[in-house]
């Protein structure tokens, strides 16, 4: 059953379920006043046996700012595995189902020469690589433990257990696969883990739109570094947040833009359920 849209981009019908874990709001409890909702221009029913479900409103997100030098991912790159440190994101990750792409290396999954004509699709075939963790004491590295590959399918016969920060082009994220309870069959269950990731993230990341709070043509034509023109372009100038892209060996296509973190795209892929972190400044070519 659904109870409640939320006011944000992305936003679909939620379950009760999702509801409670996203509002902290106990879904076997009812209310019988708009007052008691703590919500304006809601409508409570008189039946105080009816449960009252407010509309939330969804929080402006207050993202740490990140400090980039050059055309560099890494500080951008770090802080949104930091996001996996959330108890309610990593329950919804399956770490075991990782694929990290560099430019000239994939780990984790051999690479498709093609991709499916249906939208949304990448050109991963089996993610099984794992994400361990943000190495202790090395900024500039992850911990994992995963097959690499040079294109499209060879293997290397090396197991990478470190990868550089600043060499990823993107990395993909498989969701956690639920479990059946009652009537839910195991797929659904793993639907709603999707969407409930979803909606978890986008609380956490700048929301799509103007940067700067102007959407005015501002080109650096000198500067080297292309990351700021393809966030203008993806995130502030793209109204459907429908992205199609190369970055690295990584391609995806019709993928949907949640939002951004410093130089990072953040996506996602409702057919695989999947979930991509890109570097802005490793994106070659847009579609």
């Amino acid at each position: 059953m659904n109870y409640a849209n939320w006011d944000c981009p992305g936003c679909g019908p939620i379950s009760a379920e999702e509801f409670a874990a996203l509002s902290g709001v106990d879904p076997a409890s009812s209310l019988s006043s708009a007052q008691s909702c703590g919500c304006e221009n809601s409508t409570c029913p008189s039946d105080s046996s009816m449960v009252c479900w407010c509309r939330p409103t969804c929080p402006q997100p207050t993202p740490e700012p990140i400090e980039e030098g050059g055309c560099c991912c890494k500080a951008s790159m770090r802080a949104a595995f930091q996001l996996l440190c959330d108890n309610q994101i990593a329950n919804l990750i399956d770490f075991d189902g990782a694929v990290f792409v560099t430019d000239n290396y994939s780990a984790g999954s051999t690479l498709s020469a093609t991709i499916p004509s249906t939208t949304p699709a990448d050109n991963l075939t089996t993610p099984s690589g794992r994400f361990l963790r943000l190495s202790s004491c090395n900024c500039d590295l992850l911990e994992i433990s995963a097959a690499l590959y040079t294109p499209p399918t060879t293997a290397t016969g090396v197991t990478a257990t470190q990868v550089s920060l600043c060499e990823l082009a993107g990395v993909a994220l498989q969701v956690a696969q639920g479990t059946a309870e009652g009537d839910i069959t195991v797929p659904e269950a793993t639907t709603r883990n999707y969407r409930l990731l979803k909606q978890l993230l986008i609380r956490r990341l700048t929301p799509c739109g103007c940067h700067s709070g102007e959407c005015t043509c501002k080109c650096d034509c000198g500067n080297c570094c292309c990351a700021a023109g393809i966030l203008n372009l993806l995130a502030d100038k793209n109204l459907s947040r429908r992205v199609t892209l190369a970055a690295g060996l990584l391609v995806l296509q019709g993928v949907t833009l949640l939002g951004t973190l410093g130089n990072v795209l953040v996506l996602a892929n409702d057919a695989d359920q999947r979930i991509y972190f890109v570097c802005a400044s490793k994106v070659q070519f847009l579609g």
